[in-house]
């Protein structure tokens, strides 16, 4: 009697079960989703803000240099405070080794190699691209083709 019962309970509670379990399963895709859109725009909004911040250093505003470099500091590290939850440990490492670079030049001479400036402040962008699912293709080994609209003697300046 006991083998009569079991089975017409079975074919109920199994797929009730296996509904639960597929709505829960469901949910939690959603939530991730939901979170991985609300980081992606943050992201994006931080991104250009880096990169706004860096066209307007080479844009050549009239500020005297020690100024200018002072003020790109202060809003690199305001940049930093935000990024920091956001950005993929691709990006925090290329920010962080853009900031010891400048460190480490500012501490022996004062005076930057152009050259691996602008490959370092080219690896972050590169990372950011990466990060927010763009094409690198044809931007170079670690992006530096992104800053020949910018720069006049590109090629001096990055060979």
């Amino acid at each position: 009697m006991e083998s009569n019962l079991l089975i017409p309970l079975l074919t109920i509670v199994l797929p009730l079960l296996g509904a639960g379990a597929g709505y829960l399963i469901k949910e939690n895709i959603e939530k991730k989703k939901d979170l991985l859109n609300e980081v992606n725009k943050e992201r994006r909004e931080l991104y250009q803000q880096f990169v706004d911040l860096i066209i307007d250093v080479f844009s050549g505003t009239k500020t005297g240099k020690q100024n200018k470099d002072i003020q790109l500091i202060q809003k690199l590290f305001v940049f930093y405070k935000k990024y920091v939850l956001y950005a993929s440990p691709e990006v925090i490492n290329s920010f962080s080794d853009y900031f010891q670079y400048l460190y480490s030049a500012d501490g022996q001479t004062g005076v930057l190699d152009h050259k691996i400036h602008f490959r370092k402040l080219s690896r972050i962008m590169f990372e950011m691209r990466k990060d927010l699912g763009l094409s690198n293709k044809n931007l170079g080994k670690d992006g530096e083709k992104l800053f020949r609209a910018l720069i006049t003697d590109f090629d001096k300046v990055m060979n």
